[in-house]
């Protein structure tokens, strides 16, 4: 059977271990937020890329197409007898408009590039104030336990 001041002991050795758990779990907790916000940056960087990448295969697309338009726009107006040069206001409006719509697909992919990017810093942003919290109440609960085991050794003496 444990006298008093061995159970003291024993409660003193215990408060101390549950402190070093405790504060283990909290360090433990920010590593595993930092990582979690690491991978969603990794996430939201390629989802950048992937738009951007997308916007240029589709702008590519959409010239082949003004292209193709354009070329049978000028086929249409030869077959119908007209001279090319009176049509040419016709065909510098459609090749116009195609430029314009090819702007619009590679703004679009750029906008949606860095709202990709602001998503992967904001994530980064994020774990790195996860970590700081996990730290800061790793600090708080050492000492807490060491007060808490100070005080027990303290009524054992």
């Amino acid at each position: 059977m444990c006298t008093g001041a061995e159970l003291a002991i024993i409660s003193t050795v215990a408060a101390g271990a549950g402190t070093a758990v405790s504060t283990l779990g909290a360090i433990q907790q920010g590593k595993s937020a930092q990582n979690l916000a690491n991978y969603n940056a990794q996430i939201a960087e390629n989802e950048a890329i992937a738009a951007r990448q997308k916007a240029e295969f589709d702008a590519r697309a959409q010239e082949r197409q003004a292209r193709l338009f354009a070329g049978s726009q000028r086929a249409s107006m030869a077959s119908t007898g007209g001279e090319l040069l009176d049509m040419g206001d016709v065909v510098d409006m459609s090749a116009e408009e195609a430029e314009l719509e090819n702007l619009a697909i590679r703004y679009g992919g750029e906008m949606g590039f860095r709202a990709g990017q602001q998503r992967a810093q904001l994530a980064g942003f994020e774990g790195a104030v996860a970590k700081q919290k996990a730290r800061g109440e790793a600090v708080k609960s050492l000492l807490t336990g060491a007060s808490s085991t100070a005080q027990l050794a303290g009524k054992i003496k």
